[in-house]
C-alpha cells in the first residue's frame, strides 16, 4: 500500500517516486480509470472484482498485518480509489502564478496537477499555497516554474484510505494525488472527500 511524500522541490518530473515515472500524463480533465472505482458515484464495486486483484489482495493483507492480523473493526479497509475525485486538472509548469489561480477558478478546484514539458508530473498545488507566494512576494506573472513547489503525496489505488489520511495529518498536507497502474494521475483525495464519506455514514470495505 504505497504511499509517497515528496519534499519540496523546483517542478522536475523527478519528484515522483521512480516506481511511478514511467508514462506521461494525458491532457484530460477525467480518467476512466478512476471513474470505474471511484466512491462518488452512490454504488458500490462488486467485491468479487477486487477480490481477483492481486494489488488489492496485497493491499488487504498488509492492511490486516498492520492491525494485528485481524483489521480494524471500526476502520475496516477501504482502497482509495474509492474515495477519490475523478476531476484532475492539469497546469504546465511554464504557467504563470496568475494562470494557475484563474485555472481554479474556471474549473472550482482548489488543487491543480503541475507538469513539465515532457507531460511528467513535477507536482501539486492548492489555491493556498499559490495565493501565499504572491503574498510574500512573488509576481502573479512568475511562472511556476520559478517556484519551489511544496510537499505532495502520492499513493496507488489500493492504498488504504485510513493510512493515507494518517499520513495527510501527519505532513499537514490536504491532498494526496492517485497514481494508477499505467503510471497515470488518475484522481485526487482531498480533506474534503474523507469528511464528506463520514458525514454520508459510508463506511466502505473489502473483504478476501
Amino acid at each position: 500500500m504505497a504511499i509517497f511524500i515528496a519534499e519540496p522541490s523546483r517542478p522536475v518530473g523527478t519528484r515522483l517516486p521512480e516506481a511511478l515515472r514511467a508514462r506521461r500524463i494525458q491532457e484530460t480533465d477525467q480518467t476512466d480509470a478512476i471513474h470505474r472505482t471511484a466512491s462518488n458515484t452512490e454504488q458500490a464495486e462488486d467485491p468479487a472484482r477486487f477480490q481477483a486483484e492481486p494489488q488489492v489482495r496485497r493491499a488487504l493483507r498488509e492492511y490486516q498485518e498492520e492491525s494485528g492480523g485481524e483489521g480494524d473493526a471500526e476502520s475496516p479497509y477501504l482502497p482509495s480509489s474509492r474515495l477519490a475525485s475523478p476531476a484532475l486538472h492539469i497546469v504546465s509548469a511554464r504557467a504563470s502564478l496568475r494562470t494557475a489561480l484563474d485555472t481554479m477558478a474556471e474549473h472550482l478546484v482548489h488543487h491543480l496537477v503541475v507538469t513539465t514539458d515532457a507531460g511528467e508530473v513535477a507536482g501539486l498545488i492548492d489555491e493556498i499555497w499559490l495565493l501565499r507566494q504572491i503574498r510574500e512576494g512573488m509576481a502573479e506573472t512568475a511562472p511556476l516554474s520559478g517556484c519551489e513547489l511544496p510537499s505532495f503525496i502520492t499513493v496507488t489505488p489500493e492504498t488504504d484510505a485510513h493510512h493515507l489520511a494518517q499520513q495527510m495529518l501527519s505532513h499537514e498536507l490536504n491532498a494526496a494525488l492517485v497514481i494508477n497502474h499505467d503510471n497515470k494521475p488518475a484522481g485526487i483525495i482531498t480533506g474534503t472527500d474523507f469528511l464528506r464519506l463520514y458525514a454520508d455514514g459510508h463506511h466502505l470495505h473489502t473483504t478476501i
